[in-house]
């Protein structure tokens, strides 16, 4: 039985702006399932460049801390991922339309 709220898991990440959230969600979900959290195998599974993906792996553990290694917390976290991903994926998507659609402010 899991003792972790699959939920309050990725909390920290629910703070970031939505296109952050869903760019760490994804380089996380490379991390949880394919076992890896050296920056240099997160880069070759997600084919970004080493600096981009070191700065997502040390920004996750900034968000998330040392438990990245507990298993029962792994597994609620990817489990809080299949269903968090497609949401952030959506609020990225409409953020992005909305910055879009502003018009330009003009300036005396």
């Amino acid at each position: 039985m899991l003792t972790h709220d699959s939920g309050a898991v990725l909390g920290k990440l629910e703070e970031v702006k939505p296109h952050s959230r869903w760019i760490l969600g994804e380089t996380l979900e490379v991390m949880l399932h394919n076992g890896v959290d050296r920056p240099a195998d997160v880069a070759a599974r997600m084919q970004v460049p080493p600096s981009t993906a070191a700065y997502r792996v040390r920004l996750l553990r900034e968000l998330l801390g040392p438990d990245l290694h507990d298993p029962a917390l792994r597994l609620a976290m990817m489990r809080a991922l299949r269903s968090a991903l497609p949401r952030w994926r959506a609020e990225a998507a409409y953020a992005k339309r909305r910055r879009a659609q502003r018009k330009p402010d003009t300036c005396c």
